[in-house]
C-alpha cells in the first residue's frame, strides 16, 4: 500500500504486547507479556492503488418477492482484485453476500446447508427472534447438514447484519467472507421519505491482509498480538479494495456497518463538512443529528444522510478514517496500521446531476425512553484480561453450557459495563435492544442517543445500560473483537418466564 495513503503514527504511550492464547489456564496472578519475534519475515505484499475499483453493491434478497431463501456456506473464488481471484467463504458464491431486505410483519424463511468441513451457525445481529433462531454456538451445523430457519420479523426499520457464529472461529469465519447486510422496512420509516432505490447503500468497511497472490491471510502465529484482534492494511468496502462509487449530486442515504476484526473507525468526509446522522444500530434516532466525524467502533451501525448538491460534476469526496488512538494503548501487529491510523476508505465521484425528490425531515421517529427507576436490579459485567493472557467477562472463561446470568422475561434491568483494561471493547447483547444511560468517560458518542445492540466501552471506563427482556431463551452476551469472543470473552445469560 502506498504510504501516502496510511499515516500511522508511534505515539502509543503504552508499548505492552500481550499474547492470547487458549490452552492456558486461568490463575490468579498478573498477565504475561510477550514480544513479537524480531526474525520474522515479512510477508510478501503487491501495490494496491486506491480508487480504481468500483464499488461492488451486493444484491438483494426480498422477502417481499420470495418467500423462501437458500444459502449455503462454502469455499469460492472471488475477483476481490481484478488481476487475481481470491479463496474465501461465501453463502452463496459470491461476495459480497446478499442483503437480507424484509418487512416488519413478514416472515423469514431461509433453508441454510453448511457446505465447511468444521460445524458453524447464522447468527442474525441485532435481531430479536426465537433463540433456537439466534445462532447460538451450541447449536452449530454439522459439515453437510441443513438448518430451516423461519420466524416472523416484528420490530423497528433498521441496519442489521447477518454472520456465522461458531464458538473460537467466528473471527475466522467474517474475516474470509461470512457476514452480510439484513435491512428490516416499515410503514413509518416509508413515510420519512428518506433517499431510496439506487440512493440507499449498503457499505460494510473491512480491514484486511493480502499476500502477494491475492490470498486472504489472518492470523500469523508468530506474532502473539494477533490474538488481541486481527488488523490489516487494506480496506474493503462490500469487498472492494478502496472503491469509488459513482453518485449525482443529492442526498444518499449510506448504511455503515463496520465489519472489521478489532478496528475502530472514526468516520469523516474530505470534501463536505458535516453530514446527518439518523440512525444507530437498532433503528432511527428521533432527530437528525448533524456531525463532521462518528465513531463506529465492530459490529455497530450507522445510517447517515450525505448531501451532494453542493458538488460539481467531476468533484470527488472521500470518506476517511481520522484514526482512534484513544480506543487502545496497546499495539498489536507491528506491520500493520495501528488505531491512530489516519485512512482513506472510498471516494464518491460526482459524476451527474439529479433532481432530489427525498426528504430529511426535521422529526423522525419517537423513541420511548427507559428510566433507571424502572429497573428491578442492576448488574455489573467486568470486561478483563486474566492471567495467561485470556479475555474474560467477570473472571470467567466461556463455558458453552453455563448459564452466566438468569433473568426474568419482562422485567427491565440495567448492565453496568465495567472495563478493567487499556484496550476499548464493543459490548453485544443477543436477543435484546437496549439503551445508553450513561458513561464515565469524558468522550461523548452521539451513536448513545439511539437504540443499541452493540456499545463501545473505552479504557478503564464504564458504561451503564438499560434493557428489557422480551424474548425468552438462551441468549449471548460478548465482546465483538472477534478474536476476544473466539477466546473466551462470552457468557450466556437465560431469560425465564
Amino acid at each position: 500500500m502506498d504510504r501516502r495513503y496510511f499515516l500511522c503514527y508511534s505515539t502509543i504511550t503504552a508499548t505492552l504486547l500481550l499474547s492470547g492464547c487458549e490452552e492456558h489456564t486461568p490463575q490468579e496472578e498478573q498477565p504475561k507479556q510477550k514480544v513479537a519475534s524480531s526474525e520474522k519475515k515479512d510477508i510478501k505484499r503487491t501495490e494496491t492503488k486506491p480508487f480504481t475499483q468500483e464499488l461492488k453493491i451486493p444484491e438483494e434478497i426480498s422477502f417481499s418477492k420470495t418467500k423462501k431463501a437458500k444459502f449455503s456456506s462454502q469455499k469460492s473464488l472471488v475477483q476481490i482484485y481484478t488481476d487475481k481471484p481470491t479463496e474465501v467463504l461465501t453463502f452463496r458464491g459470491m461476495l459480497p453476500n446478499p442483503t437480507i431486505r424484509i418487512k416488519r410483519g413478514e416472515n423469514f424463511d431461509l433453508e441454510f446447508t453448511n457446505r465447511l468441513p468444521q460445524p458453524t451457525i447464522i447468527h442474525w445481529h441485532g435481531l430479536i427472534v426465537p433463540s433456537v433462531m439466534d445462532g447460538h454456538p451450541k447449536d452449530v451445523i454439522p459439515a453437510n447438514k441443513t438448518k430451516h430457519y423461519h420466524y416472523k420479523v416484528d420490530q423497528s426499520a433498521g441496519t442489521f447484519w447477518y454472520h456465522t457464529h461458531p464458538h473460537a472461529r467466528t473471527g475466522k469465519e467474517i474475516y474470509h467472507g461470512l457476514s452480510g447486510f439484513y435491512i428490516i422496512e416499515d410503514d413509518e420509516e416509508k413515510r420519512l421519505n428518506l433517499p431510496s432505490g439506487e440512493f440507499d447503500l449498503p457499505l460494510s468497511i473491512q480491514d484486511r491482509r493480502f499476500d502477494e497472490n491475492r490470498k486472504l491471510f489472518y492470523k500469523d502465529k508468530e506474532v502473539p498480538q494477533d490474538n488481541n484482534g486481527v488488523l490489516g492494511d487494506v480496506i474493503l468496502v462490500n469487498a472492494t479494495p478502496f472503491p469509488y462509487k459513482n453518485v449525482k449530486n443529492r442526498k444518499y442515504r449510506l448504511r455503515i456497518l463496520n465489519s472489521s476484526s478489532v478496528r475502530t473507525y472514526n468516520l469523516a468526509f474530505d470534501g463536505i463538512e458535516e453530514f446527518a446522522l439518523i440512525a444507530t444500530d437498532a433503528g432511527l434516532l428521533e432527530a437528525p443529528l448533524m456531525v463532521k466525524n462518528v465513531i463506529v467502533s465492530v459490529a455497530e451501525r450507522i445510517d447517515i444522510v450525505i448531501d451532494f448538491k453542493d458538488k460539481r460534476i467531476g468533484d470527488t469526496v472521500t470518506l476517511k478514517n481520522l484514526g482512534f488512538k484513544e480506543v487502545s494503548n496497546l499495539k498489536l501487529h507491528p506491520k500493520y496500521p495501528d488505531f491512530d491510523a489516519k485512512m482513506d476508505i472510498m471516494q464518491f465521484h460526482i459524476s451527474e446531476k439529479a433532481e432530489d425528490t427525498s426528504s430529511l425531515p426535521a422529526k423522525l421517529v419517537h423513541i420511548p425512553r427507559m428510566k433507571a427507576s424502572e429497573a428491578v436490579r442492576t448488574r455489573t459485567i467486568t470486561m478483563e484480561m486474566i492471567a495467561g493472557g485470556l479475555w474474560t467477562l467477570n473472571r470467567k472463561p466461556y463455558d458453552m453450557y453455563r448459564i452466566d446470568e438468569r433473568v426474568k422475561l419482562g422485567t427491565t434491568e440495567i448492565w453496568e459495563l465495567k472495563n478493567s483494561v487499556h484496550m476499548g471493547h464493543p459490548f453485544h447483547m443477543h436477543g435484546v435492544r437496549f439503551q445508553v444511560l450513561d458513561r464515565s468517560g469524558k468522550i461523548d458518542f452521539p451513536t448513545d442517543k439511539g437504540w443499541k445492540d452493540t456499545v463501545l466501552v473505552m479504557p478503564f471506563e464504564t458504561v451503564r445500560i438499560i434493557v428489557k427482556f422480551t424474548m425468552p431463551g438462551l441468549f449471548l452476551y460478548h465482546c465483538h473483537i472477534l478474536e476476544h469472543e473466539d477466546q473466551a470473552m462470552m457468557a450466556n445469560f437465560f431469560v425465564e418466564r
